[in-house]
């Protein structure tokens, strides 16, 4: 078990949209009982099971997705779902994650799982978990993003460039000496034929007060909303600032907006498969049988 300032923030606000219509506006992707009566975010939570307590687990989703995810979760406490009113993209949901966190504890430590993603096996990603832990108890001004070796030229991903390896016992950690989000073809290849390279997971670990400075840096024009969020937050006046305040956060994804400039940031290696089941080719892969040169998943006629 992890330490009890150590917080695990599940995101699970995405539309879910290159699913669709497998996935809908009422129910993307991450909520789909598609692996044996399972969805994805219940396989996210499954995997922390003896890791971090249901208490220290904080699911972050739409308000349109919260009879649903209640639903999905009956073991989450209540309070433990914060509900954006609208979409603001990743840098302002990670700034309402953090600034909840701070509320209950200013020195916790977040780590940062997608619900949309597919890591395996379970113990090397708490392995994993734990060194960004460990690591960022002595190193508390950085960023950590979790890296995967890269298998492809993916423009789909973002990529890593690694830098020098960061004093550490537990693991390897490496400063990331630049932060590429989704580059087009030709750089990708050349990030492969270089080497020193790798794909960002999308799963990162932070002090929930640095990412909330990072993110003051540069995004100065959220740091008040935020503030006005954390100090209305265990009052009777939590719902009406939040639908009032957070509208008018930035949009823009964490990856653009703080990781591509940030000098904090390191790199951790996630050993585990990863799989983003983004597409419906990629979760072809994952479920059903092939009759006819389709993949087909419960009583259908082809």
């Amino acid at each position: 078990m992890l330490s009890d300032d150590c917080y695990a923030v599940v995101m699970a606000g995405g539309a879910g949209t290159r699913l669709w219509p497998l996935s809908s506006r009422d129910k993307p992707k991450h909520f789909l009982k598609l692996f044996g009566g399972r969805s994805l975010i219940e396989l996210t939570v499954d995997k922390l099971r003896g890791h971090v307590p249901d208490d220290r687990i904080l699911i972050l989703t739409s308000v349109k997705y919260k009879a649903v995810a209640q639903q999905a979760l009956p073991q989450i406490p209540p309070e433990n779902f914060v509900y954006e009113p609208c979409l603001r993209d990743t840098a302002s949901a990670f700034g309402l994650a953090a600034t909840v966190l701070t509320t209950r504890c200013k020195t916790a430590t977040m780590i940062v799982l997608t619900a949309d993603q597919i890591i395996e096996p379970a113990d090397r990603l708490k392995t994993a978990i734990a060194h960004a832990a460990t690591f960022l108890d002595s190193h508390p001004d950085r960023l950590l993003a979790f890296g995967v070796k890269a298998a492809s030229p993916s423009t789909l991903v973002g990529w890593q460039k690694l830098g020098e390896a960061v004093k550490f016992r537990g693991c390897e950690v490496r400063r990331i000496v630049a932060f590429t989000e989704k580059p087009d073809l030709a750089i990708a290849q050349r990030y492969m034929n270089e080497g020193g390279y790798c794909w960002n997971s999308g799963q990162f670990a932070w002090k929930a007060a640095t990412i909330l400075a990072e993110i003051s840096r540069y995004l100065p024009e959220a740091a008040p909303l935020l503030t006005q969020i954390g100090e209305a937050w265990n009052t009777a006046a939590r719902d009406r600032v939040l639908n009032e305040t957070f509208p008018r956060m930035p949009t823009g994804s964490i990856d653009y907006k703080v990781m591509q400039k940030t000098r904090n940031a390191c790199s951790i290696t996630l050993p585990c498969s990863w799989e983003d089941l983004g597409t419906h080719a990629a979760l072809a892969e994952r479920i059903g049988a092939r009759r006819e040169n389709n993949v087909v998943v419960g009583r259908v006629v082809v």
